[in-house]
């Protein structure tokens, strides 16, 4: 059955036929198209956030050490020991430079912006005679082939780099060059682990040069593709469209789910939508967790909230999200990348961007170089908050969550017209009209668009009812809709009229304080004999309460005793900061955690302050046994509750991606 595309009540689009291949602005079976991104400027808190990323980690590649503080891909970068395979270096650094690239458009900061830009260049101008495109030890040029199976993958990741340049520049020599480039490969060379997340560039540039080869080269490649039998396993057109859970890397499976998602943009097949619209459900449902990204430590593990998450999968998670939603233009997966990257992302780093961690958890009682209590390197400094980490993906990935948002918060529709799709305080060039957007958002409901235009003209704006939204408003000029007019939650409007300068669209969103009851624990496992993929069930009853509030989870702030870890511990390998303002720091609780939610009441406090801190919501709470594991690790949350002595106390709960040390899932008294 063919998708069904949302219509609003108050508009058809004018324009919903395909436009024409070459240059295609929407992809011909999508529904709408990023590219805003150099023209969208971030206000108020979300401006300070992209601030502090560009003063923190994505400013200073030397605290971030090898290998961010080279040339990243305006050259060859030197190999320093044997860690890693050929390619690891140009990942990692592709990551980081398709983050700074976006925050450098994002902020206008044309120093940032000609950093990430001199990459692009350098990969052009050092294209090999065949085409090939990348770092000379990438590929093999006396045979004219890849120097080995799996190294066509960090092109994969720069293609977005070259992606956004283009966005910003409209520089022709890109999608020539990519179309070179693709059309180098046999479809089994593509279909090679995560070889295969080079369609996501392949369908791109079919779409701007028209050259179907490139449409046929990515069918041919997912049709060949198949799991191969170990830890890290690939999605394939099998495991996408059965009912089975997948028990596969994290990272793997959030850059492969988008893969039949955009076939399927570019070919209309059903096939392909019921493959991606499957996996991505199969994901939600055995591995998301609490703040909005799947568990991946590093494979999926399941639901349970005492696993957490690597950084790298926020990032790519939220990127495919963003291709689902520009696809098939439904709501919910705007819903889905604002929870994700308004908890679990700002929830990853230090509150002033200069550490991360690479592993991440709902719960998280302490910090330090000994307590990850993750079954991928148990108990090493994986869950502690540096700027350096053993494995480097993260500290690459972590850059780009937040620009990524920002690209996404402004789409065109088929006919060019704006689509306010993620929200948050910002204002866009659309070249016939600005449209400035004045909001606290997410952390407060309301949200006033206003229109600045030369004259009057006629267009399409369309905007998002949040699905946990329940009375929104809409007002246009100050006279309100009707409710009728207005849709439902989780789905897009359309307000089609003849704007004029000084046009107002005023969105009220009500934001009710939810306590919501964690699902039961799916653990998905994968028997090492058999090589069956199930799920077990854990212990029964939920885990726990939550506390949100419109997309914002929120938790009790931990008291931290912090100190810096100045210890070269041995995994590290002599890696450390190349600057001494960025540290590796040990946390550790300074006061109680061990509370349980005593009843479902709450007061909700508004600041003076913006962003994370404009908003406290209190709650009451009792004390009960509940200790530390082994004095050093977060426990799990206890399957019986033992009160201690002592009456009830008021906790205020901060928005979760404020936090370091936390309290988000509660034992609950009151259920």
């Amino acid at each position: 059955m063919k998708h069904s595309k949302t219509v609003s009540a108050l508009c058809m689009l004018a324009a919903t036929a395909f436009c024409a291949l070459a240059h295609c602005a929407v992809a011909p079976f999508g529904r709408y198209e990023d590219g805003m991104l150099s023209k969208t400027r971030p206000h108020g808190w979300l401006l300070q956030a992209c601030r502090t990323q560009r003063d923190g980690l994505t400013g200073h590649p030397e605290a971030l050490s090898y290998p961010y503080d080279s040339c990243l891909w305006a050259g060859e970068i030197a190999r320093e020991g044997g860690h890693g395979d050929g390619w690891w270096r140009y990942e990692q650094t592709a990551y980081y430079t398709d983050g700074l690239l976006r925050l450098g458009y994002a902020l206008g900061d044309a120093a940032l912006a000609a950093k990430g830009e001199a990459g692009v260049d350098w990969t052009l101008a050092h294209a090999s005679p065949d085409g090939h495109l990348g770092n000379a030890c990438l590929w093999d040029a006396k045979n004219h082939k890849l120097a080995r199976g799996y190294e066509m993958w960090p092109m994969a990741v720069f293609f977005r780099v070259m992606k956004a340049k283009y966005d910003a520049t409209a520089d022709p020599r890109i999608p020539a060059a990519l179309a070179k480039y693709y059309l180098l490969y046999a479809p089994g060379e593509i279909a090679k682990g995560r070889n295969t997340v080079n369609i996501e560039g392949m369908v791109w540039t079919y779409r701007m040069t028209g050259e179907k080869k490139l449409v046929e080269l990515a069918e041919n490649a997912w049709r060949a593709k198949k799991s191969k039998d170990d830890w890290s396993g690939d999605l394939t057109p099998r495991n996408c469209a059965d009912s089975k859970p997948i028990y596969m890397h994290g990272v793997s499976y959030c850059e492969e789910m988008k893969i039949p998602l955009l076939l399927y943009a570019a070919t209309g097949k059903d096939e392909y939508l019921q493959q991606a619209e499957n996996v991505e459900r199969k994901l939600d449902a055995y591995h998301m967790l609490p703040d909005g990204c799947p568990s991946s430590t590093e494979q999926t593990r399941g639901n349970c909230i005492h696993w957490g998450h690597e950084t790298c999968v926020i990032s790519d998670y939220t990127w495919a999200l963003g291709c689902y939603l520009e696809t098939t233009g439904d709501a919910q997966y705007a819903d889905k990348i604002e929870r994700c990257v308004f908890n679990a992302g700002f929830g990853a780093i230090d509150n002033d961007f200069k550490a991360l961690q690479y592993f991440s958890n709902i719960n998280q009682f302490i910090a330090t170089a000994d307590s990850n209590h993750n079954p991928y390197f148990y108990g090493t400094t994986w869950a502690q908050y540096r700027p350096t980490h053993e494995t480097e993906c993260c500290a690459g990935n972590v850059h780009r969550f937040l620009p990524n948002y920002i690209s996404r918060m402004w789409l065109k529709d088929s006919s060019g017209a704006p689509v306010a799709a993620l929200y948050g305080p910002s204002e866009v060039d659309f070249g016939w009209c600005r449209i400035s957007e004045q909001t606290g958002y997410p952390f407060d409901g309301k949200i006033v668009f206003r229109f600045s235009l030369e004259e009057p003209r006629e267009s399409a704006f369309s905007y998002r009812v949040p699905g946990w939204c329940r009375g929104a408003s809409v007002k246009i000029n100050g006279e309100s809709l009707e409710p009728a007019a207005i849709p439902p939650p989780g789905k897009f409007g359309c307000i089609k009229r003849v704007f004029a300068d000084g046009d107002t669209i005023e969105l009220s969103f009500p934001m009710d304080v939810e306590f919501e009851a964690i699902a039961r624990c799916r653990y998905v496992i994968k028997d090492a004999v058999s090589k069956w993929v199930g799920a077990i069930d854990g212990p029964s009853g939920s885990q726990g309460t939550i506390v949100r509030r419109g997309p914002v989870l929120f938790a009790y702030p931990i008291p931290a005793a912090r100190s810096e870890d100045v210890v070269e511990h041995a995994n590290m390998r002599g890696k450390k900061s190349g600057n001494p303002d960025f540290k590796c720091w040990d946390l550790r609780p300074a006061g109680p955690f061990n509370f349980a939610l005593s009843r479902h009441a709450c007061e909700v406090v508004e600041t003076p302050r913006e962003g994370f801190g404009s908003i406290v919501v209190k709650v009451p709470a009792r004390r009960i046994k509940w200790e530390l594991e082994n004095g050093a690790m977060t426990p799990r949350n206890p399957e019986n509750i033992e009160l201690l002595p002592g009456g009830e106390e008021t906790l205020a709960l901060v928005p979760y991606g404020a936090t370091t040390l936390r309290l988000a899932a509660f034992p609950d008294l009151a259920k």
